[in-house]
Parts: structure tokens; C-alpha cells; sequence
């Protein structure tokens, strides 16, 4: 296994911080305190969150070139997402095995070739999980509510069910996630960086992300050009 993807393994065991890098003790106190499903992005009455920002051509910022990604959370002390296109950086067995769960007889093969994807730039030493809502995963703890038929968790809880062989469909992991400061993101989509739309399941749980940049800007009705040229235009 590579340096880094033993880096992006090294704090598995206390991620449980959910956050911007200038305050995360308050998220960590609402993952903490989350018995079970906190809804998270629903209540703040966010128009671009929960949703997707997809990044326009070309951004001129490399970790985010041809990015869509799921913004969970938008508020006036900042803005928290994940790339759900990024580079693959390990395989979900070696997850597993960095973080010290031998997968059974009955864990599905396809689970453990599919790839932990880089979520964004910050903490990438934090490993999330994203999963569709369902019955199944009602009970996981630490869970929270990113949009509807969307959740994440940081909690190694799940990650031990699923070395344990139990089936979680469309389960996605992402090593690190995207941060916005105060005031950042707004500046962003004014001057045309990122184009907002609606959060998709058929984006966020799609396991070829090849082409998610292009297909994101079908669901908006546009084309990564088109965007541009208006918002050049507009400028």
C-alpha cells in the first residue's frame, strides 16, 4: 500500500469530527450527540445547501479541476462538502484492513475492489461514508442527514458492519472533504466558479465517475461551455 494511502487511513479511528478547520468542535459536538440520524443541511435554510456545485471549465484551482461536489452544509460561518468525483486513492479492502477489520466469507468481493475516492483538500487523513437512507442503515450511529435519500457518517460502526458481510448498496468512502471560509463560496458562484444545482442520487452513488462533470451539467439543462459563455457574458 502507498504512503498516502496509509495517510489518508491514519486518524480512522477518531473520526468522528465533522467540520470547517476554524470551528470544529461544534460539529463534533452535534455528530457526537446524535444518537442515532441528525438532519443536517435541511434545517438551515440554505439555498445552496444541501445540493451540488459543479465546477466550471476550467476552474484554475487543481483540486477541484472538473469537480461536482455534494455540498452538505452552507451557513454564514461557512461551507462543507465532498468531491464525489475525485481520484481513487485506496480500494475499500485496504480500508479495511488499515482499519483493523478482517472481512468475512460473506463480504461481497465487488465492495472491496471498489475505490475510497479523495473528497477534497482538507483533513484527508478523515475517511466518510455516504450511503443512500434506507431501513438498513436507520440504525447507524452518528449519521447524518446530508439531503433526502442521502447521509454520511464518519463512525467506524459502519465500516465493521460492513467487513461483517452486511450489504449497504451504493455505499461510497471519501478520504478528506472540501472547506469554504466565511463568505468564500458565496464569491465563488458570483464570479462564476461554481454552478449550483439540486443534490442527485444518480450523481453522488454512481461508482464510474467519469462522466459525472458533464452528466451534472445535463441535469442542469446546460453544457460546461454553455455556463461559461453566459457567465463570461454576464460579467
Amino acid at each position: 500500500m502507498s504512503g498516502g494511502a496509509r495517510g489518508a487511513l491514519a486518524g480512522l479511528g477518531l473520526s468522528v469530527r465533522m467540520g470547517l478547520p476554524r470551528e470544529p468542535e461544534a460539529w463534533a459536538r452535534r455528530v457526537a450527540t446524535a444518537p442515532r440520524r441528525t438532519y443536517l443541511a435541511g434545517s438551515m435554510g440554505s439555498s445552496l445547501a444541501p445540493g451540488i456545485l459543479i465546477a466550471a471549465p476550467p476552474l484554475g484551482d487543481p483540486n477541484f479541476d472538473r469537480s461536482v461536489v455534494l455540498l452538505a452544509s452552507h451557513d454564514p460561518d461557512g461551507s462543507f462538502g465532498w468531491v464525489i468525483n475525485g481520484r481513487m486513492v485506496l480500494t475499500m479492502g485496504e480500508l479495511l484492513e488499515q482499519a483493523g477489520f478482517r472481512p468475512s466469507a460473506r463480504t461481497d468481493s465487488a465492495l472491496l475492489n471498489r475505490g475510497v475516492c479523495r473528497g477534497g483538500p482538507v483533513a484527508t487523513n478523515q475517511v466518510w461514508l455516504i450511503f443512500p437512507e434506507s431501513p438498513v442503515t436507520a440504525d447507524v450511529e452518528g449519521q447524518l442527514r446530508i439531503a433526502p435519500g442521502i447521509c454520511a457518517t464518519a463512525s467506524r460502526a459502519l465500516l465493521e458492519r460492513l467487513a461483517a458481510g452486511e450489504e449497504v448498496p451504493h455505499v461510497r468512502a471519501f478520504a478528506g472533504y472540501a472547506g469554504w471560509a466565511a463568505g468564500q463560496l458565496e464569491h465563488e458562484v458570483k464570479v462564476g466558479a461554481w454552478l449550483p444545482g439540486a443534490a442527485a442520487e444518480q450523481l453522488v452513488f454512481r461508482q464510474d465517475t467519469s462522466s459525472v462533470w458533464a452528466d451534472a451539467y445535463a441535469l442542469q439543462g446546460t453544457t460546461p461551455m454553455a455556463f461559461t459563455s453566459r457567465t463570461v457574458g454576464s460579467a
